[in-house]
């Protein structure tokens, strides 16, 4: 294990320094607002911006920002989502325009969508812009479409109060998404306190069905939002959100790493749950050899470095998004995506969790953080069907065979 975490630090550090290099010097150009905006406002001519905060000014009293300019503490999933907007006189939103965002395609497809954003045309400044109330929420998007609706609406009443000279009060109900952590914080601290009762009682192993049941109930299909490798690249390229739920599922996870392995692959994961649930129907299992298993569960960590090596280099975190579980619980994906997902579903079927064992990112990644401990032998009932005595990378601490006093792997 020790060479596997040399061979994922070095693909990081490596590609971080030469895509630094790469990236500064392919830079991209920055969006021609004058030329969106054009578009936006075909008929209205703008000044070169300025002021403070910065805005584009018109004849006709109209005013025209960037989002980014006015809110930038204001992120998305992987970022700042940067919006051209066109404020009449009176205050109201007559142009929008998505400009740049780094969000995970399966999640804001919509978004972008002139059909979506014209929902933002003809609101004024004071208004709530909650989503879900006078602003649509798309479902599985709730981070994202919370932040678009945040920085706009902030942004707006900033440039309406100081370049329009309007009095608008602050602040405003907090939109529906805004309490979503406290569901993941709940389930996390049931979870975890399963966890360690099983580890006293083996009568207790119901609790981890029902801890699976809630995660692909609530982190799955309602919160969308499963631990990925997507959140560590937005971390390791200095890319956090400002979202509170995103917060909580990183740090809850990576704690747990640190005290408990691959807790969250056993009691938490949406996808492990769906695979670990469909390997219980009574289907004839493959018996995979042990020397073909041993190498397949390997190749895990060589796509880890590999998503790694690329995601670095580019800076573009969507390059690294193979994840199953994102096309699946975001309803949203290519065909092949789709076919991924038909295929590792249908593979737990024959091999249990076929997707955790050999090519799982995140599966990867906590295992070679797991620490090594003791009391994990393995039995012939292991819902990873682990060899006896196996690594604790590969140990998803379901407690089954949870023993006191074993020596350390």
């Amino acid at each position: 294990m020790k060479k596997v975490r040399l061979f994922l630090f070095f693909a990081a550090v490596f590609s971080l320094a030469a895509g630094h290099g790469i990236r500064s010097y392919f830079a991209a150009p920055a969006p021609d607002e004058r030329s969106i905006l054009h578009e936006l406002a075909p008929e209205t001519r703008f000044a070169q911006k300025e002021g403070n905060p910065p805005v584009y000014r018109a004849e006709n009293g109209s005013v025209a920002f960037n989002t980014y300019d006015v809110t930038p503490r204001i992120r998305g999933y992987a970022g700042p989502i940067k919006v051209l907007v066109v404020m009449n006189r009176e205050g109201r939103i007559a142009g929008i325009r998505i400009i740049e965002h780094r969000e995970t395609k399966n999640y804001v497809h919509y978004m972008e969508l002139p059909a979506y954003l014209s929902r933002f045309i003809g609101k004024h400044a004071a208004d709530p812009f909650e989503v879900d109330r006078d602003i649509d929420g798309i479902t599985r998007a709730t981070v994202s479409v919370t932040a678009l609706a945040d920085t706009v609406r902030e942004s707006s009443r900033t440039v309406a109060v100081n370049a329009l000279g309007m009095s608008i009060k602050p602040g405003g109900k907090a939109a529906p998404g805004a309490i979503t952590w406290l569901w993941y914080a709940l389930l996390f601290l049931m979870s975890f306190t399963g966890y360690a009762l099983t580890r006293r009682s083996q009568k207790l192993r119901l609790l981890r069905d029902v801890s699976l049941a809630a995660s692909l109930v609530i982190v799955g299909f309602y919160l969308s939002s499963p631990f990925s490798i997507l959140h560590v690249f937005n971390l390791v390229l200095l890319r956090p959100s400002s979202s509170v739920l995103w917060h909580v599922i990183v740090i809850s996870t990576l704690l747990s790493v640190a005290v408990a392995g691959r807790f969250y692959c056993g009691w938490l994961c949406p996808f492990g749950a769906l695979s670990e649930f469909l390997a219980r129907l009574p289907c004839r299992k493959w018996d995979v050899p042990l020397e073909l298993d041993d190498r397949g569960r390997q190749l895990k960590y060589v796509l880890l470095g590999l998503a790694t090596a690329i995601v670095c280099l580019t800076g573009r975190v969507d390059f690294g998004n193979y994840e199953t579980y994102v096309t699946l619980f975001s309803f949203n994906g290519t065909a092949l995506a789709w076919s991924l997902v038909a295929v590792t579903l249908a593979a737990n079927l024959r091999i249990e969790r076929f997707w955790c064992r050999y090519l799982c990112p995140v599966a990867a990644l906590t295992g070679a953080l797991s620490r090594s401990t003791g009391g994990y032998p393995s039995r012939p009932d292991c819902p990873m069907a682990n060899k006896p005595q196996p690594l604790i990378s590969e140990c998803i601490r379901c407690n089954r065979c949870y023993q006191r006093g074993p020596g350390k792997r």
